[in-house]
């Protein structure tokens, strides 16, 4: 116990602590690989480079590393092109360095090892940086969704539509297509409009055994409509009104195997209607439309003459029921928006 109080004996440990610790710091930051020697490696200068490196306390690494090693520094010598390069990721560092193209031999040898080792010196002088260097990403250029189309003071809605009716009689189904404009004006939480429709059915026949009919029908309606339901998937809405039904019937007389038209009978009817129509969105201004509509005579329609004189008075009647529902679907684009 005196003797390990003994002034020199404290002296000798930590002068020996030090010693210790300072050679595991040294190994553990300077290290040296020496990565690629060309056209071929050099004994000679692996040697004069642990010389000249040990005593700069720089251990040199002649393996080519695996990338994972921490090393000091990382050297490439090209005596073909007289080329040094002694490279610090950790610093940011590369050193370059021109070998004399008149030196020749082991002087080449020597003067290459004297270039690392000074290189090697300006790494040990030089700090590495506190962080390591990064650059941020550049960022995405904010794409701004194009702003709403303003709305109007009145809404305008045009649109088509496809569609069947049930006439009665010897003609008892129809298809045609349609066409319609709607105005409307916001109005508190409602939106009611002026919808005007054309209607046409282009043609059909009531085959008899002397006389045939062709006809055809063309309606103008005119309807003033509220909504009843707003939702996501679409608005329910309900109109009332009426308008004119143009029915038209041409007799065609058979003459052998061709049938000869003999004038065309014309009949107005003034009409009664309502409609329910459920719009369904599918972009900005285009909506889906399938509309349900029912027609009612207020006056009768005149009798026709019908087709051939066989067979009981209503087989062959041209003439349509007093009530006619017909079903239509389309698309719409409204032009002016009123209200979303």
């Amino acid at each position: 116990m005196t003797a390990l109080r003994s002034p020199v004996v404290v002296k000798v440990l930590v002068a020996s602590l030090w010693c210790c610790s300072s050679f595991a710091w040294a190994q553990a930051r300077s290290v040296a690989v020496l990565r690629e020697v060309r056209p071929d490696a050099s004994p000679a200068l692996e040697a004069s480079l642990r010389e000249m490196l040990g005593r700069l306390d720089v251990n040199l690494d002649a393996s080519a590393g695996d990338g994972g090693v921490p090393a000091l520094a990382v050297i490439d010598v090209d005596f073909s092109s007289g080329q040094i390069v002694v490279d610090s990721p950790s610093r940011a560092v590369t050193i370059r360095r021109a070998l004399p193209a008149a030196e020749a031999g082991d002087v080449v040898t020597e003067t290459a090892a004297t270039l690392i080792a000074a290189s090697i010196d300006v790494l040990l002088h030089t700090d590495p940086p506190r962080a390591p260097f990064r650059v941020a990403p550049a960022e995405a250029p904010k794409v701004e969704a194009p702003p709403p189309r303003p709305l109007s003071a009145v809404g305008l809605d045009l649109g088509v539509g496809l569609g069947a009716r049930l006439l009665g009689g010897s003609a008892f189904v129809d298809f045609g297509g349609s066409v319609h404009a709607l105005l409307s004006v916001p109005l508190g939480s409602q939106l009611p409009g002026v919808l005007a429709a054309v209607t046409f059915q282009p043609g059909f026949d009531l085959t008899g055994e002397m006389v045939s009919l062709r006809g055809s029908l063309l309606s103008a309606r005119l309807f003033v409509q509220l909504e009843l339901l707003r939702g996501q998937l679409g608005r329910l809405e309900a109109g009332a009104g009426g308008g004119l039904d143009r029915f038209a019937f041409t007799p065609l007389q058979r003459e052998g195997e061709l049938l000869r038209p003999t004038g065309e009978r014309v009949a107005l009817a003034p009409i009664v209607s309502g409609l329910l129509t459920w719009r369904l969105p599918v972009g900005e201004s285009v909506h889906l439309f399938t509309t349900l509509m029912v027609d009612g005579d207020l006056r009768a329609a005149p009798p026709m003459p019908r087709a051939g004189q066989a067979g009981p008075p209503d087989q062959n009647d041209p003439r349509p029921w007093t009530v006619r529902p017909m079903l239509q679907i389309g698309v719409s684009f409204a032009p002016l928006r009123a209200r979303e």
